[in-house]
């Protein structure tokens, strides 16, 4: 008779990016170019903590990287004006003058993936509804 093979564990991951995922999606402006920006991923539980990276002039989409697991909105600031855009629920909506919910929309963040398909284009909500930038 044949004994079987020992239980094997797989290996543990220990790289610290393993842990973490990312946030990817792409950038809209209203007007004619899309300034350098600032884009956040900003914890639902502690506006402490947060992640974010710049963008430069024109570049329509972004990456947040090495982002810990957890619940986010995700918001991007100009880096000249004083003025903030989102992924809100007016987005998927079509951003039309009948799309009037400017909430942000949630985003959870899986370790070791990317959630994709965040679109920070919502650059009409009224002031104060985006949280302020946070300072790093």
């Amino acid at each position: 008779t044949q004994v079987p093979p020992p239980n094997t564990v797989a290996p543990t991951v220990t790289a610290t990016t393993a842990a973490n995922g990312s946030i990817s999606g792409s950038l809209g402006y209203p007007a004619s170019g899309i300034p350098p920006l600032e884009v956040y991923a900003i914890s639902k539980d502690d506006a402490k903590r947060f992640y974010f990276v710049k963008t430069a002039q024109n570049q329509t989409t972004f990456i947040i990287k090495d982002v810990a697991p957890g619940v986010y909105v995700v918001v991007a600031y100009s880096l000249d004006y004083k003025i903030s855009g989102g992924w809100t629920k007016a987005v998927p909506c079509g951003l039309t003058v009948a799309c009037k919910d400017n909430s942000l929309i949630a985003v959870t963040v899986k370790a070791g993936e990317e959630t994709k398909g965040i679109e920070v284009k919502d650059w009409y909500a009224p002031p104060g509804t985006f949280p302020p930038r946070p300072s790093k």
